[in-house]
């Protein structure tokens, strides 16, 4: 028996190295093409509301995905899915090249759009593979560990950035893209399941309405499992929705900064996200904190908030590089460590036949909400005049609102779900 262990646990090792590689060269791949394109797009228009649509399309495919499926928990083997999602998206990738020949961004955006459901599949499917490869005992953090992975990517992506940012040419940026995707899909290949338990081959596929009632059935009969769902919307349409929009113009708007700065705005904001996810893998793993009471996962969140909150305001307020840059990535930071603990919540608390519904569903509010926040980003920063200041403090405002009813709602729900359980052992 301890043989055995002994196997699971180095296989479950080693697909986290293969797993957390594969994500993090695919996404530093995206994120290069991403930033080269962004700064094409400012550079021709010079309008934030231009620039923050091409921000709010790549958040879009994630909810165009969920009308069509969000119960990946069935069908395809995940790991058969995850490297023949890579491969279809490397494809589409090579077919940007000709309309960057003829400069039509359009199509260029729109071929994005397509690929971006393609990723947004593959995303899920990270999430629904975590439970077959890797150790049960281990599988919060192992499975966060592999998430910083995509994050890992955005720095090495956003480091390149630094340096070769003003001389990358798009149809560089692309066939790297490519690449990268072939090389994720041949590291998925080799990973191999360490749990008995087989895939389901099949499953009720439910209209979306259906699904929508079967996921807030979950939250409301768990409150624990529906505070931790609110974590990674909110603070990915507040945080990383608006500042998305704010990294290509900012430096150059409030200090004339040049295209460098904003690359470093990008590094920053990956090194701080890496330092997050990571310091919430070791954090869980030390802590605990799933199998302590609730209230050290509610204290922790709404400290987060409000320091990530109080840290991104005095990033735009102070009239200091070097200030602006140390509360940005402090800001970052904070705000990556509440989302994993979202995150890490929804995988532990969630039923495991609707893991990846869950998952699936409040990733796409969180991507629906930050297309909307950074439209309306985008808009406040040319009603105002680039005034920072007013744009994200209304925007930290508003979070702070929605975080503090989230954790009165999960108050509320606990106390009737916890008196209905008194009421049936009585009748018992």
């Amino acid at each position: 028996m301890s043989t055995l262990n002994d196997a699971a646990d180095f296989r479950g090792r080693l697909n986290l190295a293969l797993g957390a590689a594969a994500f993090t060269i695919s996404s530093a791949g995206s994120v290069l093409l991403h930033i080269v394109l962004a700064l094409a797009i400012y550079g021709e228009t010079g309008s934030g509301l231009v620039t923050a649509i091409f921000v709010s399309l790549q958040w879009l495919p994630v909810f165009i995905v969920i009308l069509y499926r969000s119960d990946w928990d069935f069908g395809m083997e995940p790991r058969k899915r995850w490297y023949l999602l890579d491969i279809t998206s490397a494809l589409l990738t090579l077919l940007i090249i000709p309309f960057v020949w003829e400069s039509n961004y359009i199509a260029i955006v729109l071929l994005l759009l397509l690929r971006g459901l393609f990723d947004h599949v593959s995303r899920i499917t990270k999430t629904v593979i975590a439970p077959y490869i890797f150790p049960r005992e281990k599988l919060s953090y192992y499975a966060s560990f592999m998430q910083s992975g995509y994050h890992v990517g955005i720095a090495v992506a956003a480091v390149a950035g630094v340096f070769l940012v003003s001389s990358v040419s798009l149809e560089i940026a692309i066939l790297f893209d490519a690449v990268t995707f072939l090389v994720s899909a041949a590291l998925v290949y080799l990973i191999r399941n360490v749990s008995e338990e087989k895939f389901p081959e099949s499953g009720r596929r439910n209209p979306i309405g259906q699904r929508c009632i079967d996921y807030f059935s979950s939250l409301k009969e768990d409150p624990r499992l529906f505070f931790c769902c609110m974590l990674p919307p909110l603070t990915a349409a507040f945080f990383q929705g608006t500042y998305s929009v704010l990294q290509p113009i900012y430096p150059g708007e409030q200090f004339a900064l040049d295209s460098s700065a904003v690359s470093a705005s990008y590094v920053m904001a990956s090194v701080a996200i890496v330092l997050g996810s990571s310091a919430f893998a070791l954090f869980c793993k030390y802590s605990r904190i799933f199998e302590r009471d609730f209230s050290a996962v509610i204290l922790v969140a709404l400290m987060g908030s409000l320091l990530a909150c109080g840290s991104y305001m005095a990033s735009v307020y102070t009239g200091s590089v070097v200030a602006s840059a140390i509360f940005f990535t402090v800001m970052v930071f904070l705000f990556e460590f509440v989302w994993m603990l979202g995150y890490s919540g929804i995988v532990t608390l969630s039923p495991k036949n609707r893991v990846g519904s869950v998952f699936a569903i409040t990733f796409a509010i969180g991507c629906f909400l930050g297309s909307v926040t950074a439209l309306v980003t985008g808009g406040l920063l040319d009603l105002f005049n680039n005034n920072f200041v007013y744009t994200v403090g209304i925007f930290m405002a508003v979070y702070s609102l929605l975080i503090l009813a989230s954790y009165a709602l999960y108050r509320r729900w606990s106390y009737s779900v916890g008196s209905a359980q008194l009421s049936g052992a009585s009748a018992g």
